[in-house]
């Protein structure tokens, strides 16, 4: 008899035992029911974290466009998920009411302390992991949301004071919100500027007025300005010198400068100098920079403490916001970065970053929520071809004003490194702009080029004295060129003037 009940035993191993044999069951391996319970739980789980975070990525989005996206379809799924996996764990619930054997309340009690053990641990490590990162908290290299509106305010204004202590470079203007300082000295002593705020080789150098001189104006951001290298070393210099003594090159690069914010330089300081050529120094990045109101928002890394004048385009035609841009102390004042005006028009600004959550609590949550940004439909403002008709409209303004003065109006596409290794033949952003603006340009690709790559850029990512030198080669047979026919009385035709 024992033999036969072993039989039986040996044929329902893993299953739910015959009524009277119960104590004869091994209670160690798991029944079907059991896997299903298992498989069940962690569906149900699973799906109500895709639900949460999918929620999360679809931030303001209305849920018809939403749910024509992959978070949206993964919310999609994840609710499929949800309603199965409840369904199955209600059936298996009740069949656990009949048959009051099976494992159902230690299964789910092992899943729950599973599932919290992990909360747990994760949230420790989450916690002793995180840093202080400028605006809020960083773990690794993911920046955690929301951001932090008064750590920022703490740390911009702890910028503002060092830079009043020290003999600032950029200060502010009431045109462009930043500007070269006159008679400035950047803190280690590379920059240095004159009383009109032109980049010059020693401090206070004053440039003249020599009648016997040909003017020549440089605007654009720190490539033209020549961060990372010294006066002598920028091809604004190199230009200068190929030239002669009777030309004089004034450099009015500003860095962190925008397309917008090099025309407003121009349009402003540069007919003091009556040039008889302006070069404008165009690179990828400023087309960006034009799209925004507050760069600290964008470029957290650059710790500009400033704000900008931003372009829009009114039924065709280019109106200037933020005007005139808010002092530093201005823009850390207010309690709330939801008072700062005219965010809706900065490319850098996302409303979710700096909303508060009763879950954001947990510094795991927060992790889970900025590995899952929230998604939206480009806004039609921010899309690439409304940057590019705004730039269009800038660079098309700046080549009418100087013609209106007389000038000699040259664009000098500098492409940087990533355009350089690029495999893509197709036109870059800033090529785009000038052939929607219908500008010639000249491009220094072919003289870079000759560089040695890995003397071509400093490790900030600005042109080396070599990389400097050779942009200068290929514009200075363009620029003498434009001398010559101005001397006749000819007006040089913008056509392309790719060496």
């Amino acid at each position: 008899m024992v033999g036969k009940v072993h039989t039986i035993e040996l044929y329902h191993f893993g299953s739910a035992p015959a009524i009277g044999d119960d104590t004869m069951v091994s209670d160690t391996t798991p029944s079907r029911h059991d896997r299903l319970l298992f498989v069940s739980l962690f569906l149900f789980e699973a799906s109500l974290l895709v639900i949460f975070l999918a929620l999360e990525v679809k931030g303001e989005t209305h849920i018809d466009l939403f749910l024509s996206t992959r978070p949206g379809l993964a919310f999609l799924c994840a609710g499929m998920g949800f309603l199965v996996a409840g369904a199955v764990l209600i059936y298996l619930y009740l069949a656990s009411r009949r048959s009051p054997s099976r494992n159902f309340r230690l299964i789910v009690g092992m899943n729950l302390v599973t599932v919290l053990l992990i909360l747990v641990v994760g949230e420790m490590v989450v916690r002793v992991g995180a840093r202080t990162y400028l605006d809020g908290e960083a773990f690794g290299n993911v920046a955690l949301k929301p951001k932090a509106w008064d750590r920022t305010v703490r740390h911009y204004r702890h910028v503002i004071e060092k830079a009043s202590d020290d003999l600032s470079y950029l200060v502010y203007d009431d045109g462009m919100g930043w500007s070269v300082g006159t008679n400035g000295r950047s803190a280690n002593g590379l920059y240095l500027s004159s009383p009109r705020g032109v980049r010059a080789l020693r401090e206070g150098v004053a440039f003249t007025m020599d009648e016997g001189k040909t003017n020549i104006v440089l605007v654009g951001d720190s490539y033209t300005f020549g961060e990372e290298v010294r006066y002598e070393e920028s091809w604004g210099y190199y230009v200068d010198q190929l030239l002669g003594e009777q030309v004089q090159v004034l450099n009015l690069g500003v860095p962190g400068y925008g397309v917008d914010q090099a025309y407003l330089r121009y349009e402003r300081d540069a007919n003091h100098w009556k040039p008889k050529v302006s070069i404008f120094g165009l690179f990828s990045h400023d087309l960006l920079r034009t799209m925004t109101v507050y760069p600290f928002l964008a470029n957290p890394q650059w710790e500009m403490p400033f704000s900008k004048p931003r372009f829009i385009l009114a039924d065709g035609t280019l109106e200037r916001m933020n005007e005139p841009p808010l002092r530093p102390e201005a823009i850390f004042s207010p309690p709330s970065i939801f008072d700062l005006p005219y965010l809706e028009l900065d490319r850098g600004y996302e409303k979710s970053n700096w909303q508060h959550s009763f879950y954001h609590a947990s510094y795991l949550f927060r992790l889970l929520v900025s590995l899952f940004p929230s998604w939206s439909a480009e806004p039609l403002g921010f899309s690439e071809d409304v940057m590019v008709s705004i730039n269009a409209a800038i660079m098309t303004s700046y080549v009418r004003a100087a013609a209106l003065e007389g000038t000699i109006p040259l664009v000098v596409y500098l492409p940087g490194r990533w355009e350089l290794e690029r495999s893509s033949s197709s036109p870059t952003v800033a090529e785009r702009v000038l052939h929607e603006a219908d500008i010639g340009y000249i491009d220094p690709t072919s003289c870079l080029l000759e560089v040695d790559p890995a003397d071509r850029y400093m490790p900030g990512g600005h042109y080396t004295p070599t990389g400097n030198a050779a942009v200068a080669k290929c514009l200075f047979p363009v620029i003498q060129e434009a001398l010559a026919q101005a001397a006749v009385g000819q007006d040089p035709a913008l056509a392309d003037r790719s060496p």
